[in-house]
């Protein structure tokens, strides 16, 4: 009678642990996203040690679930930073910009990944992104590419993650139709990258570059994305695999209009809303995505179904996707590592070894463009974090000292971030496009992109640095 007495007790213990456990878990996720919409919204100081506070929290609690491998990296990182911050130039502020960039990924994931999770059970977003992979194979490649500045720009990296899905499942005849279908996601997401706020690189770079607003940046951004994908459907017809002539016929087109014009005005609605909130509120654009996407989430599980769900249903999925966040635990460990160490390196760098550069090159415009982005590229290629090369070089090479405009600055270091991500072969993105590919790791990352990265870093440093004079300051 003992024993399953005890087992009885065991198991009780253990439920009321876990359920105790899980509320501290929700309970310093939600204290993230509040200290960071505090942060973004007020001017009330040291709030960032609540961004702080509540972090730990989390990975503390989670941080079990982390790989090893991370959790080195990680531990690696942090260790860099207090090893560095004696002799850090303003310690306290580069280690308070580093958790508010830490701060703001966190949030930012926390909140468009109940968005994109409630996005993923729509059934009509799967269609239309099975419905443009299947255009004939000559013609894939910029629809494919223009349709990820949809998907990717407005469900950040999940949406990305749904079209390599899809196209894991379509039947292509040869290795060099799938590389080509994968290589047009992955450049579709360069040039998402540079526009799309959903990304945290445009979030994370402009709360490092003081005074400058999403609205100021997103026209110039937007065309920049334009030239890009441009670039990339021209370097693909010279350089890419020749698939063979398909009649596509007028009327593939107008279906794909029409099956996808829903899909396109939600995901535009969604977009002006988060414009207007940050106009009207006089907000970052990231804070207003971080209070808006809950509310997409919300109204995609109530009318995304075939038929609209009861406010209970909805509730219950929305918590299930809430409890399932903690599985983001390794992204916030090591982005918010990241975040730290970048602060901290780019203010310990003596100005000794970046003056030199910036004096020499602030004469040439267009040199520092390509200075700028090319750096973050060979960081990155060299087993550092994109988002780690970004934040040191932005940091410690500012657009003052180069000559640069403010717009211009941000934009050449978010070409070569964008460029990272798709060509150095250990990122996210190319680690996502092989599993999902079957191609090998080199395959999908420096072969198939190797020629337009080089490409692009020349037109990018032409029109940036030529125009840097005319942007707004």
């Amino acid at each position: 009678m003992v024993g399953p007495l005890y087992s009885l007790n065991m198991e009780i213990g253990n439920q009321a642990g876990s359920s105790t456990q899980r509320i501290a878990v929700g309970f310093s996720q939600l204290a993230i996203v509040a200290f960071t919409l505090l942060d973004l919204t007020l001017t009330v100081p040291h709030l960032v040690w609540g961004i702080a506070a509540a972090s730990a929290l989390f990975i503390v609690l989670e941080g079990r679930a982390v790989p090893a491998g991370i959790r080195r990296t990680a531990l690696i990182l942090f260790g860099v930073s207090l090893v560095l911050l004696p002799v850090a130039h303003s310690p306290v502020a580069a280690m308070e910009r580093g958790i508010r960039v830490g701060g703001l990924i966190a949030s930012l994931l926390l909140s468009v990944a109940l968005l994109s999770k409630a996005a993923q059970r729509v059934q009509r977003f799967r269609n239309v992104i099975m419905a443009l992979l299947s255009v004939p194979a000559p013609q894939r490649f910029a629809t494919v590419t223009v349709a990820t500045q949809f998907f990717g720009g407005m469900l950040g990296f999940a949406g990305v993650a749904m079209m390599m899905e899809s196209a894991a499942d379509l039947p292509m005849g040869s290795t060099e139709e799938r590389a080509a279908c994968f290589g047009a996601i992955t450049r579709g997401y360069a040039a998402a990258n540079l526009w799309s706020p959903m990304f945290s690189n445009v979030s994370i770079l402009l709360a490092i570059s003081p005074g400058l607003a999403w609205a100021t940046v997103f026209p110039f951004a937007l065309l920049l994305a334009a030239v890009s994908i441009g670039l990339g459907i021209a370097v693909h017809r010279v350089c890419g695999p020749r698939l063979g002539a398909t009649d596509t016929g007028q009327v593939i087109w107008r279906m794909l209009l029409r099956a996808s014009s829903p899909v396109l005005a939600g995901m535009l609605g969604f977009l002006v809303c988060v414009m207007l909130l940050s106009k009207l509120g006089s907000w970052p654009a990231a804070a207003s995505i971080i209070l808006l996407a809950p509310l997409g989430a919300w109204g995609l599980n109530l009318f995304g179904g075939p038929k609209p769900r009861s406010q209970k249903e909805v509730c219950e999925l929305m918590l299930a996707d809430a409890r399932s966040l903690r599985s983001l635990v390794t992204e916030v460990m090591l982005l918010l590592a990241s975040g730290c160490a970048g602060t901290v390196i780019a203010s310990a760098i003596p100005p000794a070894w970046t003056d030199p550069v910036m004096v020499a090159i602030s004469p040439y415009p267009i040199l520092g463009c390509f200075f700028l982005a090319a750096g973050v590229l060979l960081m990155s290629s060299a087993s550092v974090h994109p988002l780690l090369s970004a934040i040191v070089v932005a940091s410690a090479f500012h657009a003052e000292a180069l000559g640069l405009s403010p717009i211009a600055h941000l934009l050449a270091v978010l070409c070569g971030l964008g460029l990272a991500v798709i060509v150095t072969p250990f990122s996210v993105v190319s680690l996502t496009a092989s599993r999902f590919s079957g191609l090998p790791l080199l395959t999908v990352s420096v072969r198939s992109h190797v020629a337009f990265a080089a490409v692009k870093l020349l037109l990018v440093a032409l029109l940036l640095g030529g125009l840097s004079a005319h942007f707004p300051h």
